[in-house]
């Protein structure tokens, strides 16, 4: 498994950034290109071409350290610092979607891009604030990233989350955050999306969880919560 995280607060930034989003979006397969001249507001046109630089990374098999990233350590890089390296690796690299009905993407089988092996591997997108984050398996996989905003949280957990979790929420706040990105991650992963992760417990790892999925939260960025979970059976 190898994750990217990608910041994209100059992308975002219309007064500085219009200049480096010129850059980066001709840097970017024509399907997301197209989806970032799709939104109307600066900040999430930055987004979207974020998303873009990143598959593209990806695809191209990018490492900064091999060890590190062979650990789970996130592959972390700037906007700037995306469009440095996609400059250097000159064309631009062909990607082909399938989308599921709840928003899962897959790259197309047998794309012919430099990351694949034996065969063309999975891959989870999530954004939140100013990152964009990307996880690409050979298991199925999801991701989840989320800032940590100042929110009622014991309202939603109490109406959304099961009663141990709303238990230990209510002890810690902050858990909040933890137990949704768990549950997005698993909805991606099984490409159910949230609703079937809603009521259903995260708030232990070790059981039941941990027979049939790798999970990795330790390596979010200061202010956010970051998960990935793999289905290994």
């Amino acid at each position: 498994m190898r994750l990217y995280l990608l910041d994209v607060e100059k992308l975002q930034d219309e007064r500085s950034g219009a200049n480096l989003c010129e850059k980066a979006i001709d840097l970017i397969d024509d399907y997301r290109k197209e989806k970032a001249l799709q939104c109307r507001h600066f900040t999430s046109k930055g987004t979207a071409i974020g998303v873009g630089l990143v598959l593209q990374l990806a695809a191209r098999g990018y490492v900064e350290d091999i060890s590190r990233a062979s650990k789970g350590i996130p592959i972390s890089l700037t906007a700037e610092e995306a469009v440095r390296v996609l400059q250097r690796n000159g064309e631009v690299i062909k990607l082909a979607y399938s989308i599921e009905n709840s928003g899962k993407p897959y790259w197309e089988p047998n794309l012919d891009i430099p990351v694949s092996e034996t065969r063309t591997p999975f891959l989870s997108i999530s954004h939140s604030g100013r990152y964009v984050a990307l996880s690409l398996s050979y298991y199925e996989v999801g991701v989840d990233i989320q800032q940590r905003k100042s929110i009622r949280t014991d309202k939603i957990s109490d109406r959304f989350f099961t009663e141990r979790e709303s238990a230990l929420i209510a002890r810690d706040p902050d858990l909040f955050f933890t137990i949704w990105s768990r549950k997005e991650a698993w909805g991606k992963c099984e490409g159910g999306g949230l609703v079937p992760a809603m009521h259903r417990d995260f708030s232990d790892l070790t059981k039941d969880l941990c027979r049939y999925y790798i999970w990795s939260e330790n390596n979010a960025p200061s202010g956010y919560s970051l998960c990935v979970c793999e289905k290994i059976s």
